[in-house]
Protein backbone atom coordinates (compact mmCIF):
# COMPACT_ATOMS: atom_id res chain seq x y z
CA UNK A 1 0.00 0.00 0.00
CA UNK A 2 2.96 2.30 0.44
CA UNK A 3 3.46 2.69 -3.31
CA UNK A 4 -0.16 3.82 -3.64
CA UNK A 5 0.42 6.57 -1.11
CA UNK A 6 3.45 7.76 -3.10
CA UNK A 7 1.42 8.20 -6.26
CA UNK A 8 -1.51 9.78 -4.44
CA UNK A 9 0.93 12.28 -2.95
CA UNK A 10 2.40 13.17 -6.33
CA UNK A 11 -1.02 13.48 -7.93
CA UNK A 12 -2.22 15.74 -5.14
CA UNK A 13 0.74 18.06 -5.56
CA UNK A 14 0.20 18.21 -9.33
CA UNK A 15 -3.33 19.34 -8.64
CA UNK A 16 -2.04 21.92 -6.19
CA UNK A 17 0.25 23.33 -8.88
CA UNK A 18 -2.49 23.38 -11.48
CA UNK A 19 -5.05 25.00 -9.20
CA UNK A 20 -2.90 27.99 -8.28
CA UNK A 21 -4.17 29.78 -11.39
CA UNK A 22 -7.80 30.62 -12.03
CA UNK A 23 -9.66 28.46 -14.51
CA UNK A 24 -11.06 30.61 -17.35
CA UNK A 25 -14.58 30.14 -18.63
CA UNK A 26 -13.24 29.45 -22.13
CA UNK A 27 -10.79 26.77 -20.99
CA UNK A 28 -10.40 24.46 -24.02
CA UNK A 29 -11.22 20.77 -23.93
CA UNK A 30 -7.95 19.41 -22.62
CA UNK A 31 -8.97 15.80 -22.11
CA UNK A 32 -6.74 15.23 -25.15
CA UNK A 33 -3.09 15.97 -24.50
CA UNK A 34 0.45 14.89 -25.46
CA UNK A 35 3.10 13.21 -23.30
CA UNK A 36 6.19 10.94 -23.54
CA UNK A 37 8.09 13.00 -26.12
CA UNK A 38 11.18 11.04 -27.23
CA UNK A 39 13.62 12.06 -29.94
CA UNK A 40 15.03 9.23 -32.09
CA UNK A 41 18.79 8.78 -31.48
CA UNK A 42 19.39 9.38 -35.21
CA UNK A 43 17.36 12.60 -35.06
CA UNK A 44 14.93 11.81 -37.87
CA UNK A 45 11.74 11.21 -35.86
CA UNK A 46 10.07 12.26 -32.62
CA UNK A 47 7.79 9.90 -30.70
CA UNK A 48 4.90 11.05 -28.55
CA UNK A 49 1.79 9.64 -26.91
CA UNK A 50 -1.55 11.36 -27.32
CA UNK A 51 -4.53 10.74 -25.10
CA UNK A 52 -7.74 10.83 -27.14
CA UNK A 53 -10.39 13.51 -26.85
CA UNK A 54 -12.68 11.32 -24.73
CA UNK A 55 -9.85 10.06 -22.53
CA UNK A 56 -10.43 6.39 -23.43
CA UNK A 57 -7.39 5.78 -25.64
CA UNK A 58 -3.67 6.44 -25.68
CA UNK A 59 -1.88 6.07 -29.02
CA UNK A 60 1.78 6.30 -30.00
CA UNK A 61 2.67 8.59 -32.91
CA UNK A 62 5.83 9.66 -34.64
CA UNK A 63 6.52 12.81 -36.62
CA UNK A 64 9.53 14.41 -38.27
CA UNK A 65 11.13 17.41 -36.56
CA UNK A 66 9.94 19.69 -39.40
CA UNK A 67 6.30 18.67 -38.79
CA UNK A 68 5.97 16.31 -41.74
CA UNK A 69 5.28 12.58 -41.97
CA UNK A 70 2.90 12.17 -39.04
CA UNK A 71 2.25 8.43 -38.49
CA UNK A 72 0.00 6.67 -35.97
CA UNK A 73 1.84 3.60 -34.69
CA UNK A 74 -1.01 2.42 -32.45
CA UNK A 75 -4.47 1.38 -33.66
CA UNK A 76 -7.62 3.23 -32.66
CA UNK A 77 -8.74 2.41 -29.12
CA UNK A 78 -5.28 1.39 -27.89
CA UNK A 79 -3.88 1.93 -24.44
CA UNK A 80 -0.21 2.16 -25.50
CA UNK A 81 2.18 4.25 -23.45
CA UNK A 82 5.80 4.98 -22.46
CA UNK A 83 7.52 4.36 -25.84
CA UNK A 84 11.33 4.30 -25.99
CA UNK A 85 13.58 4.04 -29.05
CA UNK A 86 16.10 1.27 -29.58
CA UNK A 87 19.65 2.67 -29.90
CA UNK A 88 19.63 2.10 -33.68
CA UNK A 89 16.24 3.79 -34.06
CA UNK A 90 14.72 0.74 -35.78
CA UNK A 91 12.47 -0.49 -32.95
CA UNK A 92 10.29 0.90 -30.19
CA UNK A 93 9.47 -0.67 -26.83
CA UNK A 94 6.30 0.34 -25.02
CA UNK A 95 3.78 -0.54 -22.31
CA UNK A 96 0.23 -1.57 -23.20
CA UNK A 97 -2.82 -2.76 -21.28
CA UNK A 98 -5.03 -3.82 -24.20
CA UNK A 99 -2.91 -6.05 -26.45
CA UNK A 100 -3.00 -9.35 -24.60
CA UNK A 101 -1.49 -11.13 -21.61
CA UNK A 102 1.78 -9.19 -21.74
CA UNK A 103 2.17 -5.59 -20.66
CA UNK A 104 5.56 -4.80 -22.25
CA UNK A 105 6.01 -5.01 -26.03
CA UNK A 106 8.34 -4.01 -28.81
CA UNK A 107 7.60 -3.18 -32.45
CA UNK A 108 9.37 -2.02 -35.56
CA UNK A 109 9.63 1.73 -36.02
CA UNK A 110 6.77 1.65 -38.56
CA UNK A 111 4.41 -0.02 -36.05
CA UNK A 112 4.68 -3.53 -37.50
CA UNK A 113 5.92 -6.80 -35.96
CA UNK A 114 4.54 -6.18 -32.48
CA UNK A 115 6.25 -8.67 -30.15
CA UNK A 116 5.30 -9.32 -26.50
CA UNK A 117 8.07 -9.15 -23.90
CA UNK A 118 6.10 -10.81 -21.13
CA UNK A 119 4.04 -9.69 -18.18
CA UNK A 120 5.97 -7.66 -15.62
CA UNK A 121 4.02 -7.15 -12.37
CA UNK A 122 3.58 -3.57 -11.30
CA UNK A 123 5.28 -2.08 -14.36
CA UNK A 124 4.75 1.67 -14.37
CA UNK A 125 6.90 3.03 -17.17
CA UNK A 126 9.78 2.43 -19.57
CA UNK A 127 12.76 4.76 -19.22
CA UNK A 128 15.33 4.02 -21.91
CA UNK A 129 16.60 1.27 -24.24
CA UNK A 130 20.33 0.79 -23.58
CA UNK A 131 23.08 0.03 -26.09
CA UNK A 132 23.67 -3.42 -24.53
CA UNK A 133 20.10 -4.52 -25.29
CA UNK A 134 18.53 -3.92 -21.90
CA UNK A 135 15.39 -1.86 -21.38
CA UNK A 136 15.19 0.27 -18.23
CA UNK A 137 11.78 0.30 -16.53
CA UNK A 138 10.11 1.37 -13.30
CA UNK A 139 7.83 -0.98 -11.37
CA UNK A 140 6.07 -0.88 -8.04
CA UNK A 141 6.40 -4.08 -6.03
CA UNK A 142 6.21 -4.69 -2.33
CA UNK A 143 6.44 -1.95 0.26
CA UNK A 144 9.68 -0.29 -0.83
CA UNK A 145 8.19 2.11 -3.34
CA UNK A 146 8.77 2.17 -7.11
CA UNK A 147 12.06 0.61 -8.23
CA UNK A 148 14.25 1.13 -11.29
CA UNK A 149 14.95 -2.19 -13.04
CA UNK A 150 16.23 -3.61 -16.32
CA UNK A 151 14.98 -6.33 -18.64
CA UNK A 152 16.37 -7.83 -21.83
CA UNK A 153 14.84 -6.56 -25.07
CA UNK A 154 15.40 -9.90 -26.81
CA UNK A 155 13.65 -12.12 -24.25
CA UNK A 156 11.86 -9.87 -21.77
CA UNK A 157 13.74 -11.54 -18.91
CA UNK A 158 14.30 -9.21 -16.01
CA UNK A 159 17.89 -8.48 -15.04
CA UNK A 160 17.83 -6.75 -11.67
CA UNK A 161 16.56 -3.76 -9.71
CA UNK A 162 18.91 -0.85 -9.11
CA UNK A 163 17.39 1.83 -6.86
CA UNK A 164 14.19 3.58 -5.79
CA UNK A 165 12.73 5.94 -8.38
CA UNK A 166 9.38 7.48 -9.20
CA UNK A 167 10.81 8.76 -12.49
CA UNK A 168 14.31 8.44 -13.93
CA UNK A 169 16.79 8.49 -16.81
CA UNK A 170 19.94 6.47 -17.46
CA UNK A 171 23.23 8.31 -18.03
CA UNK A 172 24.96 7.78 -21.43
CA UNK A 173 28.03 6.41 -19.62
CA UNK A 174 25.92 3.59 -18.07
CA UNK A 175 27.50 4.47 -14.71
CA UNK A 176 24.78 6.55 -13.07
CA UNK A 177 21.09 7.46 -13.16
CA UNK A 178 19.08 10.56 -12.34
CA UNK A 179 15.92 9.85 -10.35
CA UNK A 180 12.94 11.81 -9.14
CA UNK A 181 11.81 10.78 -5.66
CA UNK A 182 8.96 11.72 -3.37
CA UNK A 183 10.26 13.27 -0.15
CA UNK A 184 7.75 11.75 2.26
CA UNK A 185 9.62 13.12 5.26
CA UNK A 186 9.18 16.69 4.03
CA UNK A 187 5.67 16.55 2.63
CA UNK A 188 4.33 15.62 -0.79
CA UNK A 189 7.25 16.89 -2.85
CA UNK A 190 9.93 15.36 -5.06
CA UNK A 191 13.40 16.47 -6.14
CA UNK A 192 16.10 15.09 -8.41
CA UNK A 193 18.99 12.90 -7.23
CA UNK A 194 21.86 11.29 -9.13
CA UNK A 195 22.87 7.76 -8.10
CA UNK A 196 26.19 6.10 -8.92
CA UNK A 197 25.29 2.58 -10.03
CA UNK A 198 28.64 1.13 -8.91
CA UNK A 199 29.11 2.70 -5.49
CA UNK A 200 25.39 3.36 -4.72
CA UNK A 201 26.38 6.82 -3.55
CA UNK A 202 24.04 9.63 -4.48
CA UNK A 203 23.87 13.39 -4.45
CA UNK A 204 20.88 15.68 -4.52
CA UNK A 205 20.59 17.92 -7.58
CA UNK A 206 17.47 20.01 -6.93
CA UNK A 207 16.04 21.21 -3.64
CA UNK A 208 12.94 22.82 -2.19
CA UNK A 209 9.30 21.89 -1.76
CA UNK A 210 8.71 21.30 -5.44
CA UNK A 211 7.60 18.60 -7.85
CA UNK A 212 10.65 18.04 -10.05
CA UNK A 213 10.13 15.15 -12.43
CA UNK A 214 10.53 13.81 -16.01
CA UNK A 215 14.35 14.15 -15.96
CA UNK A 216 16.22 13.58 -19.21
CA UNK A 217 19.99 13.66 -19.74
CA UNK A 218 21.55 15.55 -22.63
CA UNK A 219 23.38 13.24 -25.08
CA UNK A 220 26.75 14.20 -23.55
CA UNK A 221 25.38 13.52 -20.05
CA UNK A 222 26.27 16.92 -18.62
CA UNK A 223 22.81 18.54 -18.51
CA UNK A 224 19.39 17.45 -17.30
CA UNK A 225 16.09 18.81 -18.57
CA UNK A 226 13.10 18.32 -16.27
CA UNK A 227 9.70 19.74 -15.36
CA UNK A 228 8.52 21.63 -12.33
CA UNK A 229 5.95 24.17 -11.15
CA UNK A 230 8.64 26.06 -9.21
CA UNK A 231 8.56 29.84 -9.52
CA UNK A 232 5.33 29.75 -11.54
CA UNK A 233 1.92 30.98 -10.49
CA UNK A 234 0.22 27.94 -12.02
CA UNK A 235 1.05 25.01 -14.20
CA UNK A 236 4.41 23.42 -14.95
CA UNK A 237 7.26 24.36 -17.24
CA UNK A 238 10.67 23.24 -18.45
CA UNK A 239 13.86 23.61 -16.43
CA UNK A 240 17.53 22.86 -17.10
CA UNK A 241 20.29 22.07 -14.61
CA UNK A 242 23.81 20.67 -14.71
CA UNK A 243 24.55 17.35 -13.05
CA UNK A 244 26.23 19.03 -10.10
CA UNK A 245 23.13 21.18 -9.46
CA UNK A 246 24.60 24.38 -10.90
CA UNK A 247 23.12 26.65 -13.58
CA UNK A 248 19.55 25.85 -12.62
CA UNK A 249 17.21 27.91 -14.82
CA UNK A 250 13.89 27.68 -16.59
CA UNK A 251 13.73 27.49 -20.36
CA UNK A 252 13.12 31.13 -21.39
CA UNK A 253 10.06 30.66 -23.59
CA UNK A 254 7.57 33.48 -24.24
CA UNK A 255 6.01 34.29 -20.89
CA UNK A 256 2.42 33.08 -20.72
CA UNK A 257 0.87 31.99 -17.41
CA UNK A 258 -1.67 29.78 -19.21
CA UNK A 259 0.95 27.55 -20.83
CA UNK A 260 1.58 24.00 -19.58
CA UNK A 261 4.60 22.03 -20.79
CA UNK A 262 5.69 18.42 -20.36
CA UNK A 263 8.23 15.74 -21.27
CA UNK A 264 11.07 17.58 -22.99
CA UNK A 265 13.85 15.64 -24.73
CA UNK A 266 17.13 16.71 -26.35
CA UNK A 267 17.88 16.35 -30.04
CA UNK A 268 20.95 14.15 -30.68
CA UNK A 269 23.07 17.20 -31.56
CA UNK A 270 21.98 18.93 -28.31
CA UNK A 271 20.86 22.03 -30.20
CA UNK A 272 17.09 21.58 -29.74
CA UNK A 273 14.43 20.45 -27.30
CA UNK A 274 11.16 18.79 -28.28
CA UNK A 275 8.27 18.97 -25.81
CA UNK A 276 4.51 19.17 -25.43
CA UNK A 277 2.88 22.55 -24.78
CA UNK A 278 -0.56 24.12 -24.71
CA UNK A 279 -3.06 26.33 -22.91
CA UNK A 280 -3.81 24.75 -19.52
CA UNK A 281 -2.63 21.35 -20.85
CA UNK A 282 0.19 20.21 -23.18
CA UNK A 283 -1.95 19.67 -26.28
CA UNK A 284 0.61 20.20 -29.08
CA UNK A 285 4.18 19.31 -29.96
CA UNK A 286 6.82 22.05 -30.10
CA UNK A 287 10.52 22.41 -30.84
CA UNK A 288 12.89 25.19 -29.81
CA UNK A 289 16.60 25.76 -29.38
CA UNK A 290 18.02 24.96 -25.98
CA UNK A 291 18.16 28.67 -25.18
CA UNK A 292 14.40 28.99 -25.80
CA UNK A 293 14.63 30.74 -29.18
CA UNK A 294 13.24 29.60 -32.53
CA UNK A 295 10.07 28.17 -30.99
CA UNK A 296 8.16 26.07 -33.54
CA UNK A 297 4.75 24.42 -33.19
CA UNK A 298 4.71 21.27 -35.31
CA UNK A 299 1.22 19.89 -34.56
CA UNK A 300 -2.06 21.77 -34.32
CA UNK A 301 -5.07 20.68 -32.28
CA UNK A 302 -6.43 23.73 -30.46
CA UNK A 303 -8.23 26.07 -30.72
CA UNK A 304 -8.95 24.97 -34.31
CA UNK A 305 -11.95 22.61 -34.04
CA UNK A 306 -11.29 21.28 -37.52
CA UNK A 307 -7.87 20.13 -36.36
CA UNK A 308 -9.44 17.68 -33.92
CA UNK A 309 -12.54 16.71 -35.89
CA UNK A 310 -13.03 12.98 -35.63
CA UNK A 311 -9.93 12.66 -33.49
CA UNK A 312 -7.72 13.14 -36.55
CA UNK A 313 -4.42 14.83 -35.87
CA UNK A 314 -3.45 17.75 -38.05
CA UNK A 315 0.13 18.72 -38.78
CA UNK A 316 0.86 22.42 -38.34
CA UNK A 317 1.18 24.37 -41.57
CA UNK A 318 4.74 24.14 -42.85
CA UNK A 319 6.77 27.29 -42.34
CA UNK A 320 9.10 26.62 -45.26
CA UNK A 321 11.92 26.03 -42.81
CA UNK A 322 13.49 22.69 -42.15
CA UNK A 323 15.64 21.51 -39.29
CA UNK A 324 18.70 19.49 -40.23
CA UNK A 325 19.29 16.22 -38.43
CA UNK A 326 22.53 14.41 -37.82
CA UNK A 327 23.26 10.71 -37.72
CA UNK A 328 25.68 11.19 -34.83
CA UNK A 329 25.67 13.61 -31.90
CA UNK A 330 27.73 16.72 -32.41
CA UNK A 331 30.76 17.34 -30.17
CA UNK A 332 29.93 19.04 -26.89
CA UNK A 333 29.94 22.81 -26.95
CA UNK A 334 32.85 24.48 -25.21
CA UNK A 335 32.28 27.07 -22.52
CA UNK A 336 31.60 30.51 -23.91
CA UNK A 337 31.60 33.87 -22.14
CA UNK A 338 28.20 35.41 -21.72
CA UNK A 339 27.23 37.99 -24.32
CA UNK A 340 24.09 40.04 -24.86
CA UNK A 341 21.44 38.60 -27.14
CA UNK A 342 21.55 39.72 -30.75
CA UNK A 343 17.96 40.61 -31.66
CA UNK A 344 18.62 40.18 -35.36
CA UNK A 345 19.99 36.73 -34.72
CA UNK A 346 16.99 35.84 -32.55
CA UNK A 347 14.64 36.70 -35.39
CA UNK A 348 16.58 34.63 -37.89
CA UNK A 349 15.10 31.13 -38.10
CA UNK A 350 16.80 29.32 -40.96
CA UNK A 351 16.94 25.96 -39.18
CA UNK A 352 20.75 25.89 -39.22
CA UNK A 353 22.34 25.65 -35.77
CA UNK A 354 23.01 29.08 -34.32
CA UNK A 355 25.47 30.00 -31.58
CA UNK A 356 23.88 29.73 -28.16
CA UNK A 357 22.51 33.03 -27.02
CA UNK A 358 20.88 34.67 -24.03
CA UNK A 359 21.65 32.91 -21.79
CA UNK A 360 24.55 30.77 -23.03
CA UNK A 361 24.87 27.37 -21.36
CA UNK A 362 28.55 26.59 -20.74
CA UNK A 363 29.16 22.85 -20.64
CA UNK A 364 31.97 21.73 -18.41
CA UNK A 365 33.27 18.23 -17.93
CA UNK A 366 33.48 16.56 -14.52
Amino acid sequence: MRILSYFCAVLLLFLMCANTSATPEDWPDTSAYIERVRWQPQGQWILFVRQGDDGTERRIYKIRPDGSGLVALSPVGSQDDWPVWSPDGLQIAFVSSKRGASNVYKMDADGSNVTPLGYHPGVISLVRWLSDGRIVFIAGRGDGGPMLGTLHASTGQEDRFWCNANDADWHPSDSRVVVSRVKTDEGIYCNLFEVDLHTKQEHQITFGNEVDDSPRYSPDGEWIVFHSCRDKGGGRNIWLVQRDGSNLHSLPLPDDPTKEESDADFSPDEQYLAFARGDYAPTDLYICRIDGTDLRKITSFYPDDQAKAGGVLKVAKASGKSMPVRSKPAPAQKSQPARPADKKEEKRSSGAPLPWIAPPIPIKKH
